[in-house]
């Protein structure tokens, strides 16, 4: 069985733009980072997360829908 993926695509990005990455950990992880720096500007940015196999079998529905809680930490929800 083929190894799935986990697509992350950030505010307005595009799916042919959404970054793969090997752990559903690692792209929340970059969403941190990324949402972290804007927030120390006043700035909110929400992503999701979509699953596949390849980019081509990606799903314009997300997985999961990321955004920066209050203190910081990543809030994963499930759709």
């Amino acid at each position: 069985m083929a190894k799935k993926y986990w697509f992350l695509r950030v505010g307005d990005d595009s799916l042919d733009e959404a970054k793969r990455y090997s752990t559903k950990e690692t792209a929340v992880w970059k969403y941190q980072q990324v949402a972290q720096e804007l927030a120390q500007y006043g700035q909110e940015i929400s992503a999701s997360i979509h699953q596949a196999y390849t980019r081509d079998l990606l799903d314009e529905y997300p997985d999961y829908v990321l955004a920066l809680g209050p203190r910081g930490g990543v809030q994963v929800q499930s759709t």
